[in-house]
């Protein structure tokens, strides 16, 4: 859904604030032109880490799994 979010309102740059804990399409979208920050900022990965942990049903729902 972001990805696609993202190509369909061409948003041309992306900052993503780690991708450790999920890897979403970001080769996708650097092939169809986006440019991707990727930061791997340690609070943003602790958060993710905690909130997995914490709420894994929610978790996979969001990520469709």
């Amino acid at each position: 859904m972001c990805s696609g979010a993202i190509l369909l309102y061409k948003i041309p740059r992306v900052v993503i604030g780690e991708n450790v804990n999920f890897l979403g399409a970001e080769e996708y979208l650097q092939r169809s032109g986006v440019q991707l920050t990727v930061l791997q900022d340690e609070e943003c990965i602790g958060l993710m880490r905690r909130f997995i942990a914490a709420k894994p049903a929610l978790w996979n729902e969001d990520i469709g799994t």
